[in-house]
């Protein structure tokens, strides 16, 4: 198989994902951020959820979020942007409703706002599948001699039952991940 060959089966697993995401993407206007999605994924990474917005109020983008990492991309005529965030220090996504358009704030090396994101409820479903995949790396594996490690247990769980009352997790999402803490211990 040719690289021109391999980028295409590439771009149509791309444009499969993104229209198999609850979030509807305008691939009109994401045109070249889609196209340059297959240059920048690793094999066998997995797009989980994608949204469009703006960093930092300027730069009309493309946020996706893998199963290894988010990448952030915006192209126009005359300049492209790249970001990539890895999950490694990541802190949950905070989301904030505004009139019409959601805001997301990326809290991990450095902060990044993501500002009018296409809509309120996209805003939040995409901090939601981040905020419980974040939650499923970071739980830390238990020892029986570790004292030190359901104490680690007992704060994750307040984090989330922080997350759950700012509606960034759902009733469901935090029982899920309650269970999954919960079988740590």
């Amino acid at each position: 198989m040719t690289d021109r060959e391999r980028y295409n089966e590439q771009l149509l697993k791309i444009r499969t994902d993104h229209g198999n995401i609850p979030v509807p993407i305008v691939t009109i206007f994401m045109h070249k951020e889609i196209e340059r999605l297959p240059h920048i994924l690793e094999p066998g990474e997995k797009i989980i959820h994608a949204v469009t917005g703006n960093w930092k109020g300027k730069k009309h983008g493309l946020l996706t979020a893998t199963d290894r990492r988010m990448i952030f991309l915006s192209y126009t005529v005359l300049r492209s942007f790249e970001e990539i965030f890895t999950y490694d220090h990541m802190f949950p996504l905070q989301c904030e409703k505004g009139l019409y358009y959601g805001d997301i704030t990326i809290r991990s090396e450095k902060t990044v706002r993501i500002e009018t994101v296409n809509n309120n409820n996209n805003a939040v479903s995409f901090c939601q599948t981040v905020n419980s995949f974040l939650a499923d790396l970071q739980v830390p594996p238990v020892s029986p001699d570790d004292g030190t490690a359901s104490e680690n247990i007992y704060q994750l769980l307040e984090n989330l039952g922080n997350l759950r009352e700012k509606g960034i997790l759902t009733e469901q999402e935090f029982t899920e991940q309650k269970k999954k803490l919960l079988e740590k211990l």
